[in-house]
């Protein structure tokens, strides 16, 4: 600890470094994140989610639209998930009544830095346990085909060649909720 003149280094943030983009955005950690009301979710079909305005490229690092302060419920079939480098599980949904219609859906993980802050912090550690019960121990590729309800905030990403993208670029991310309808 230094003298009164003296600066200190800041302390280390506490987590994993696990992604970079907007991350604290993605982790509900953001200084805007206490603005999100995670009890609240507007039901949406997927086709309606990629009909928002489109955000692609340019995006501030900052919690900025509308659509990013709310949560969504969807309800859709899993096309494709994987495990990512940033430890996140990235979930693709297709609408039920409108195929074509995408959307992914990202689970965070909560040993991250940013998760581990979040005033939504035991919102994200619930979404993990119920991701753990619809495994139910398979591995992660047994849940494509699988029919889920899915809560998330509303969140726009840079295309990086993501598999199930939507059309406007707006994802769910992170998930609050998923289950079996």
């Amino acid at each position: 600890m230094g003298t009164p003149n003296t600066p200190t280094a800041p302390p280390p943030s506490p987590g994993l470094a696990c992604g970079t983009e907007r991350w604290f955005v993605k982790t509900l950690a953001d200084p805007d994140a206490a603005k999100v009301n995670v009890l609240s979710a507007t039901p949406i079909s997927i086709a309606d989610l990629n009909a928002f305005p489109t955000h692609c490229s340019g995006l501030p690092e900052a919690r900025t639209f509308a659509e990013e302060f709310r949560v969504f419920e969807i309800v859709g079939r899993i096309t494709f998930i994987a495990h990512q480098d940033d430890r996140d599980y990235h979930i693709a949904i297709e609408d039920l009544n409108s195929p074509g219609s995408t959307v992914v859906a990202e689970l965070a993980d909560t040993v991250c830095m940013g998760a581990v802050i979040s005033p939504h912090f035991a919102t994200l550690r619930t979404a993990e346990a119920m991701f753990e019960t619809l495994r139910d121990g398979r591995p992660v590729s047994n849940l494509v085909g699988t029919t889920v309800r899915v809560r998330g905030v509303g969140f726009y990403d840079f295309v990086h060649g993501q598999r199930g993208r939507s059309s406007n670029c707006i994802e769910l991310h992170p998930i609050v909720v998923i289950d079996r309808p």
